[in-house]
């Protein structure tokens, strides 16, 4: 997708800077034309039990595909997979894996121009299929450097620095990082090396199709960022471009775009705009209350709202009073008429929230002692509780933990007290800039909950953001707003309203170059609430000699949500169907080579 060059400009003007526009992406040419009846989705080939391995990989893929819009099926046959466009092994593939037939059988499929991943361990039967030769294991591989965007499909999203080397693991701090399998190529085309200059990632033309070789999983490379259990291999916190796992995504993203004519998926943004810059303020400290006020008027000025996560601290202890109280309630009310969207920030707003035990289910506020035996469900409950309690008509359904410490089980706790958002993870700590189902574990077996996790990308505190420096900050939040854009992803700002100032000004200057962009700008709980509804959305893409028809497993297409095809023949229509056959009036609007389709 193409650079923002329209908003860079008007924020160059505005910040008497220049940002330079990265060149848009395009021209791949198709891997295979899928079955039309079949057009719409990718097969996740699930071998784990085979093998006696976890299906963690599994997982891996289906949180990858869902962040990615993706239609797919999971299924262990291969002969069902062999059906589809694009198939994603998930688990190894030992020489024992698949029998003779199915071996055959995946074979032929690519053969025949299908596109087939695999990220797990290859045997030597199947390094023909590959083009590669044995491969070496090791834990000593810090960083992946790919090769140019033009190279391959794959690649087609990977055009700034940060995409084309990633870093696996933080070799200052360990003496080990995650499991990769690298290569020496045979008739396969590297696309990545590694540390040891051998290939970590390749694709092999084999017959009318394509078999890619990656050496490191998505369980390591994907869910385990997902879970904060990277070995610390992000370069930077906080306010920068990280998108070590996004990497991975974005590969899927240009192979699935490559793989099929035409291609769907389910765009990221409310209403299909390039991409989403979402607000919010973590009101964590007496003055804070106040100054939200201002926060909230200027934010109404642009025409856009934030969340306020409000710490429901009604005692004192050692870091602060009892700073909520009638008076400050009464501040919160003022922001409320004013558009502010209300989420929780915990009762203790404490630094050792990660360590607190779960704890017990809790019936009434009274119940909680958060000064002598804080819990993690007391933590989530009572100020949802007391949220709920003092703003009328208020279901408080956010929530981003103090300091941004995340214990275990935070997920689990959140579902059973009514919340169906987190915000809680730093977007560059764990390299993605995509929402994802929160995992309720730090473990990537852990369980895969409902809530939707938002990551924070820009952060004020700790001294990042200061009146000196509050320009070049502008100069970086607007860049990586643009890089985010460019893969279909999202940003998140968060500003403490601690002091109102030169923090204020920085968001209504950030306001003022983006508002009238291609950007949908708003509160964290009006987007997860999108992402729940896009989330419920299935559908179906049949193409016909004369027409390509989109049939919905439902009845509509929830307001906000937004189809994207691409590669549809200029000489064929679309028409979007009901589960019954319906058709389907929708509102039809073409960005570059895309049909963008969305309820009026």
């Amino acid at each position: 997708m193409a650079r923002f060059v329209a908003f860079i400009i008007i924020a160059s003007f505005i910040l008497s800077g220049t940002i330079s526009a990265q060149a848009p992406k395009g021209g791949i040419t198709p891997v295979s034309q899928a079955s039309p009846s079949v057009a719409s989705k990718v097969a996740i080939l699930n071998v784990c039990a085979r093998n006696g391995e976890l299906a963690t990989e599994v997982v891996a893929f289906r949180q990858v595909l869902d962040a990615l819009g993706i239609a797919y099926v999971v299924t262990p046959n291969v002969q069902d997979a062999s059906k589809y466009g694009l198939v994603l092994v998930a688990g190894s593939l030992w020489n024992a894996t698949l029998s003779a037939r199915e071996f055959n059988d995946l074979s032929t499929y690519v053969e025949s121009g299908g596109a087939l991943v695999a990220s797990g361990g290859q045997g030597s039967k199947y390094q023909p299929l590959f083009g590669i030769g044995a491969q070496v294991d090791s834990r000593k591989r810090f960083a992946m450097h790919f090769e140019a965007p033009a190279t391959d499909p794959s690649l087609a999203y990977l055009d700034r620095p940060e995409e084309r080397t990633i870093s696996l693991g933080n070799r200052k701090l360990y003496p080990e990082t995650i499991w990769t399998r690298s290569f020496e190529t045979d008739t396969a085309l590297s696309l990545a090396t590694t540390d040891d200059g051998l290939s970590i990632f390749s694709v092999n033309g084999y017959g009318k199709g394509s078999a890619y070789a990656l050496g490191v999983t998505f369980s390591e490379a994907v869910l385990l960022p997902m879970v904060g259990g990277d070995y610390e291999a992000q370069r930077v916190w906080v306010n920068g471009f990280e998108p070590g796992a996004d990497v991975f995504m974005l590969i899927i993203k240009g192979i699935h775009e490559s793989a099929f004519a035409p291609y769907a998926y389910l765009s990221a943004v409310p209403r299909g705009k390039k991409t989403a810059l979402l607000l919010s303020h973590d009101v964590d400290a007496q003055d804070s209350f106040r100054n939200s006020i201002e926060y909230a008027e200027m934010e109404r000025h642009h025409g856009v709202r934030s969340t306020f996560f409000i710490t429901t601290k009604t005692f004192k202890d050692e870091s602060d009073i009892a700073y909520y109280n009638a008076e400050r309630i009464g501040y919160l009310k003022k922001v409320r008429e004013l558009g502010g969207d209300i989420g929780s920030h915990s009762v203790s707003h404490s630094r050792r929230f990660e360590t607190f035990p779960l704890g017990k289910s809790i019936g009434e506020i009274a119940q909680y002692s958060p000064s002598s035996a804080p819990t993690v469900m007391g933590e989530v409950f009572v100020s949802k509780r007391l949220l709920d309690r003092d703003f009328e008509g208020q279901d408080t359904l956010s929530f981003r933990a103090g300091e941004l410490r995340i214990p275990k089980g935070l997920a689990g706790a959140l579902e059973r007290s009514g919340y169906r958002i987190d915000s809680s993870f730093s977007a560059n700590d764990i390299m993605i800039n995509y929402p994802y189902r929160m995992l309720d574990g730090k473990t990537v077996a852990a369980d895969v909950s409902g809530i939707v996790e938002i990551p924070v990308t820009f952060d004020d505190s700790q001294g990042y953001l200061t009146e000196k420096n509050m320009h070049s900050m502008l100069k970086t939040w607007i860049d990586v707003v643009g890089a985010n854009a460019d893969n279909g992803a999202i940003s998140v700002l968060l500003i403490h309203p601690s002091v109102a100032g030169y923090k204020l000004k920085t968001e209504d200057l950030l306001l003022t170059a983006l508002v009238d962009e291609d950007i949908w700008i708003g509160d964290m709980t009006s987007y997860g609430e999108f992402w729940l509804k896009r989330a419920s959305v299935r559908f179906d893409v049949l193409e016909t000699e004369n027409k390509v028809s989109l049939r919905l497993h439902g009845r509509t297409i929830p307001v906000g949500v937004c189809i994207v095809m691409g590669k549809v023949p200029r000489t064929k229509a679309i028409e979007v169907l009901a589960s019954d056959g319906t058709r389907i009036d929708c509102l039809k609007t073409v960005k570059g080579d895309c049909v963008y389709l969305e309820s009026r």
